[in-house]
């Protein structure tokens, strides 16, 4: 993508994408798909610890937002990751955030936007 590109991006919409993986819940579902590539509500809610109608929510908003899709076998929903592109995004936010952990943890823009 070409630095012209780039600035034609709709930035609201992208903002709206790193949004729906900024909920810590919905972060933990998307990690847990990358660690085991396919789980049913039950066994992300159970690996969670969360209750089944939470994260049904969850993945409703992940759906939307085409970071999961869903496959029916039976009475079973299999979730996983929608393209490989999202489990790279994941893997090198992760590898930023090793490597940025204390600039992260001490911006003070976050923490009062965290605050509200």
């Amino acid at each position: 993508m070409g630095q012209a590109a780039v600035c034609e991006v709709d930035a609201e919409t992208l903002s709206m994408f790193f949004d729906a993986l900024s909920d810590p819940t919905r972060i933990q579902i998307v990690l847990r798909l990358l660690e085991r590539g396919e789980m049913t509500v039950q066994e992300i809610a159970g690996a969670l610890g969360k209750s089944l109608s939470l994260v049904s929510h969850h993945l409703s908003c992940l759906r939307n937002c085409g970071i999961v899709k869903h496959r029916k076998e039976g009475k079973h929903v299999y979730y996983s990751l929608k393209h490989p592109h999202v489990a790279d995004i994941i893997r090198l936010a992760i590898a930023h955030t090793t490597d940025n952990r204390e600039g992260i943890w001490s911006c003070e823009v976050l923490t009062r936007e965290r605050k509200g």
